[in-house]
């Protein structure tokens, strides 16, 4: 399987057996137990976040089984152990990296947060990092940013859709410019 796409539940309660059994009946979900709390879902195409919200939902009403589960984006390379164990203190929810993002800077997670951050900056160079923060810092407006940081409209929208495709964090949506502006600015 190619550019396999994971998702990481945990699992509040002791029904692991019912959620996997439910899991597999969607037939594109490889699931593996990481431990009794602890669930990877692989797959391979791009399944809506909306799926796991009402398998969520599901759980719940049927199973009486709760859980919390990250949408890791595709080709992410950060530490998976740390993130789980912040799982557990986060709401139970569906979180794609935007929203986890959110919730580990406002729950004051400062070491996960230095990881996220150095992970960024590692991946992308700081000049893309301050283009990004210049974008949002300027109400998310191309034309404002090209003139402020004094460059071509063009380049700003390749580094913005670069940035984009690469972290599936859309800077230009409100949400996934508040998760690098809390990230990089708090």
């Amino acid at each position: 399987m190619s550019n396999l796409r994971k998702t990481y539940l945990y699992l509040k309660g002791n029904k692991y057996s019912d959620i996997i059994s439910f899991l597999k009946v969607y037939e594109e979900f490889h699931v593996k137990k990481l431990s009794d709390t602890y669930l990877e879902i692989s797959y391979e195409k791009d399944i809506d976040p909306e799926t796991f919200v009402k398998a969520r939902d599901f759980s719940m009403v049927e199973l009486y089984q709760d859980f919390t589960g990250f949408i890791s984006p595709c080709n992410f390379k950060c530490d998976i152990e740390e993130i789980l164990n912040i799982l557990p203190d986060l709401n139970p929810g569906i979180y794609t990296i935007s929203e986890f993002i959110r919730e580990v800077v406002l729950l004051n997670k400062t070491r996960i947060v230095q990881k996220l951050r150095d992970y960024y900056i590692n991946r992308f160079n700081s000049e893309t990092i301050d283009t990004i923060l210049g974008f949002i810092d300027s109400d998310m407006n191309a034309s404002k940013t090209a003139k402020k940081l004094y460059m071509h409209r063009n380049t700003l929208n390749y580094r913005l859709d670069n940035f984009i495709n690469k972290t599936e964090i859309d800077v230009r949506k409100f949400k996934g410019a508040l998760a690098i502006y809390l990230l990089f600015k708090r």
